[in-house]
């Protein structure tokens, strides 16, 4: 039987900040928090950490969230910059979806010769 003890703190932290004093230094060190932790019916326990490529894509996530902004507060300068950078950037992405569809329309995101390398290969392995 396996049971898996897991805090809440657990799952959504998986590194805890430790400050440590050393000759009027402050240093910040990051501690390894297990997951989680599995109990096994003989007593054993197993702690299952995350790997590196876990922790970058939590790191991902916190960077990709929106930021609203209240243009009714900002001054002209900030205000008209916003509206611009929002202008340029939904006209760069119309831009580059009007452009995918339009090569897949026109087919020209398949290889040109890809009939005579399927031919190679198809007479490659009759051989």
């Amino acid at each position: 039987h396996i049971r898996s003890d897991v805090s809440g703190a657990e799952k959504h932290e998986l590194f805890h900040s430790k400050v440590t004093q050393r000759d009027g230094d402050l240093l910040a060190r990051k501690v390894k928090v297990p997951r989680r932790i599995i109990h096994f019916a003989n007593g054993e326990t197993m702690e299952e950490y995350s790997t590196d490529e876990e922790e970058e894509e939590e790191e991902e996530e916190h960077v990709k969230q929106v930021v609203s902004v209240d243009t009714s507060k900002l001054t002209w300068g900030p205000y008209f910059w916003f509206h611009m950078w929002r202008v340029a950037t939904s006209t760069i992405s119309v831009c580059d979806y009007m452009g995918e569809k339009l090569a897949s329309l026109f087919g020209i995101t398949s290889p040109k010769y890809q009939y005579a390398i399927d031919e190679y290969y198809r007479m490659k392995k009759e051989v």
